[in-house]
């Protein structure tokens, strides 16, 4: 059983890999490689932040992070490189909720001026 999950997620895998290249390898013949790359990190920055899932985890990560310091607290396992890092990473998705709410007021002003 084990052979066989091993090969369904290795035959998974070369065709997801496969049709990513194929879709790189045609974006990049008919648009060129600078115009295609710049289009699709415009695209990633333009629509990420859109995308529902980005507030969820910001918002998980935002409250979960702070507990999970406080529980290391109480059990007596402070380390202040730990701390920096949470508080690092908390930041980190502070600025992504700031970064979602922007984007999604962006986008409601320029469907207001085209109405």
């Amino acid at each position: 059983m084990q052979t066989f999950i091993a090969v369904y997620l290795a035959v998974g895998f070369l065709i997801g890999i496969a049709l990513f290249g194929w879709a790189a390898v045609s974006s990049v013949r008919h648009h060129g490689f600078r115009k295609a790359v710049r289009s699709a990190a415009t695209t990633y920055v333009e629509e990420l932040p859109l995308y529902w899932r980005v507030p969820v985890v910001a918002w998980m990560f935002v409250v979960a992070l702070p507990l999970i310091a406080v529980w290391a607290i109480v059990n007596g396992q402070w380390d202040p490189l730990g701390a920096i890092s949470v508080a690092l990473v908390w930041l980190l998705y502070l600025a992504l909720l700031r970064w979602h709410d922007r984007a999604k007021s962006k986008t409601k002003l320029r469907q207001r001026l085209h109405e």
